[in-house]
């Protein structure tokens, strides 16, 4: 990607990138006005000035202010102009679940439930909205310095009034280890599709690898498709055995199958 330099913003002093992707950045800024850390997230100008960014842009900015909820990262402000496009959120100072699971991290079961009760209240909260985020993943659960978890990034969650196919470019930016059977064969999406994400983040928190590690991205295609999770107990027998019930009933092919929410 284009290196975003040293970013100037009125009102933030940028300190330092702690994230970036294709499309932009997030810095971590202070807000001098009320003298806060904040992170800033700006996407590159040659995207930002694209009509598809800017709906999708725009899109995200007001479904994160109609989610108010206490496990969803707030938005404080958002903005585009020549330079680029910006959203303004709440500095999460514990990084990412991905992070946390990349840096060897142990997390126990009683961890692991506090954990899937708050991204589970704030999806719930989301589904009752009729927003399904489309994108549940580790890098898209950010902690605080407590390890209180709070879900983020809803540049690709899509109204259930709105168009609810899938379509053939949100396949490719949707993240393959976390693909949903009928996102993959661009069927209608439900609260269902994000119910099966969390079901898979929830094997890998439990055994601290992904359900099926070492496969391409063609093969977790065809496996998300035609395959169940192995059983968590395979990779640690001391889990209780109800959470492979748990966690098959949550990835079941069939959306139908899947909990209710």
């Amino acid at each position: 990607m284009q290196q975003l330099k040293s970013p100037t913003i009125q009102g933030y002093q940028v300190e330092e990138m702690i994230g970036e992707g294709a499309y932009g950045a997030v810095y971590r800024a202070r807000q001098q006005a009320v003298d806060r850390q904040v992170a800033v997230k700006i996407i590159l100008p040659e995207f930002a000035n694209q009509s598809e960014f800017i709906r999708r842009f725009e899109s995200e900015a007001q479904l994160v202010a109609q989610l108010e909820h206490i496990h969803i990262v707030p938005l404080y402000d958002f903005w585009r102009d020549a330079r680029g496009a910006y959203l303004v959120m709440r500095l999460m100072k514990g990084g990412s679940l991905a992070q946390s699971l990349e840096s060897g991290d142990a997390w126990s079961p009683e961890q692991v439930a506090h954990l899937l009760d708050q991204v589970a209240s704030a999806l719930d909260a989301a589904h009752q909205h009729g927003v399904v985020h489309r994108d549940i993943k580790p890098a898209n659960i950010l902690l605080d310095e407590n390890r209180n978890a709070f879900l983020s990034d809803f540049g690709i969650a899509k109204q259930l009034g709105d168009d609810q196919a899938a379509t053939a470019s949100d396949v490719i930016t949707g993240t393959p280890a976390y693909l949903t059977p009928e996102k993959i064969q661009s069927q209608s999406l439900s609260p269902q599709t994000d119910i099966y994400a969390l079901g898979v983040l929830l094997y890998e928190l439990l055994t601290g690898q992904h359900p099926f590690p070492d496969a391409s991205s063609g093969d977790l295609v065809a496996k998300h498709l035609q395959e169940a999770l192995p059983y968590v107990r395979e990779t640690n027998p001391d889990l209780p055995a109800a959470l492979d019930g748990v966690i098959q009933r949550a990835t079941a092919k069939q959306p139908a199958d899947r909990y209710p929410s």
